[in-house]
């Protein structure tokens, strides 16, 4: 993962690893050569076909925009048999490619000034699109995107079977959860909660009219994004003024809330967004203390965590941690901020030992939607693992909080 820029925190530092965007809708102007393209294509269609029919609408062409277009064809034209609707298929993409060999790709506004921007700012930038290699090649060069962009799957790419495997691939790549897809398409959005990462939709796109798109963030141009992107650090840094974070070095915060609150995620940009500030942080999963093994739910061995971190931390020692559940050993800097995070019934147990506590609040339906993701993506790429029979109960509010966050958009509160 890429780290933040050594920004302050008042210059609003963008607190994700990537931004995934859609294709057309979303960096391209498909409409300015789709629908010439697609009359042409079917108008030599039909007369080769020796078909007399109408064309469909401006509506239904650019219905198929951002879709994959052997199944938008199926519903488009129910009534043509299968060989002639690949004709017709076939004839519109042979006119699409001669029209953007003759124009170029038109980009929708703002696209490489903002592509570029996120590039410099250090994000991992991707393409997941419902297109073919060929179309997905001509796209990126034709954009001046290929240098930007580091990397992009489509619906040909090996393995691939939907829009939620792309994003799957992606962010397999570039080994981070923190991420946002970007797109103009009810499908993207989909594709995205499949994956548990929020979606930033794109207003200025080809959604139909009656396809309500929800969403964490809406953007009315793509000039917009950055600062969308922003408010996340924006929200977290306010609640690390509000715990005076930065003013007593060693101060010990914990960070609460049920399972896919997003609490691990909060306490690594917390950490990042101090360090960038110039004050110690470090941020340490309480899942590496668990007593019984089962990091969902367990209590945590309060008294390890007092011998190996708490106590020599308070003595201003180095402490370096090396236990089953980090993938690598954490060094905790004399004077650093200790942000622990987790899933526990030890709060209560806990609540004496830290200076503050954080607790992230999130409605029942979003915690729900993304552990159901989580599982999913899970059983298809490990057997073993099965979705929850039952949806798992709220966890209860631990005593002592001193400051509750809405947790539900990972964007931050608009």
């Amino acid at each position: 993962m890429r780290a933040l820029s050594s920004t302050g925190l008042n210059a609003s530092p963008i607190s994700f690893d990537a931004v995934l965007f859609d294709l057309d809708g979303t960096l391209v102007a498909t409409d300015r050569f789709w629908l010439e393209a697609a009359e042409r294509g079917a108008r030599r269609a039909f007369q080769a076909l020796g078909l007399e029919r109408g064309l469909p609408t401006r509506d239904e062409w650019m219905s198929l925009v951002g879709m994959p277009l052997d199944g938008g064809f199926r519903a488009l034209f129910p009534d043509l048999g299968e060989a002639q609707r690949k004709a017709v298929l076939t004839a519109c993409v042979e006119e699409e490619e001669e029209l953007l060999r003759v124009g170029g790709a038109p980009a929708m506004p703002g696209v490489r000034e903002t592509v570029r921007e996120l590039a410099d700012l250090g994000l991992a930038l991707g393409i997941a699109s419902n297109c073919t290699t060929s179309y997905l090649a001509h796209m990126l060069d034709g954009l001046e995107l290929r240098d930007l962009v580091r990397a992009a799957v489509c619906r040909e790419s090996p393995g691939i079977e939907n829009k939620a495997d792309m994003i799957e691939r992606l962010l397999l790549e570039f080994g981070t959860r923190s991420a946002v897809m970007v797109g103009d398409r009810k499908t993207d959005r989909d594709a995205a909660w499949d994956n548990g990462i929020p979606h930033v939709h794109c207003s200025f796109g080809f959604a139909q009219g009656d396809e309500h798109v929800e969403a964490e963030g809406r953007i009315q141009s793509l000039d917009e994004l950055p600062a969308l992107l922003r408010r996340r650090a924006a929200w977290i840094t306010s609640a690390l003024r509000d715990l005076g974070a930065s003013e007593a070095p060693g101060m010990r915060i914990g960070i609460a809330g049920a399972r896919a609150a997003g609490k691990t995620l909060f306490a690594r940009d917390a950490e990042r967004l101090l360090r960038a500030r110039g004050t110690r942080a470090r941020a340490i999963p309480l899942d590496a203390f668990a007593s019984d093994g089962d990091s969902a739910t367990a209590d945590v061995d309060v008294e390890r965590l007092e011998r190996e971190v708490l106590v020599p931390h308070a003595r201003g020692e180095r402490v370096v941690l090396e236990r089953a559940g980090l993938p690598a050993p954490l060094t905790v800097e004399p004077g650093a901020v200790l942000l622990l995070e987790g899933t526990t019934r030890s709060w209560g147990r806990l609540r004496p030992l830290l200076d503050r506590l954080v607790f992230l609040e999130v409605s029942e339906d979003v915690l729900q939607r993304r552990r159901t993701s989580r599982h999913a993506r899970r059983c298809g790429r490990e057997p073993h693992v099965r979705a929850p029979a039952a949806p798992e109960p709220l966890e209860p509010v631990p005593p002592g909080v001193d400051l509750t966050l809405d947790g539900s958009n990972p964007l931050g509160p608009g």
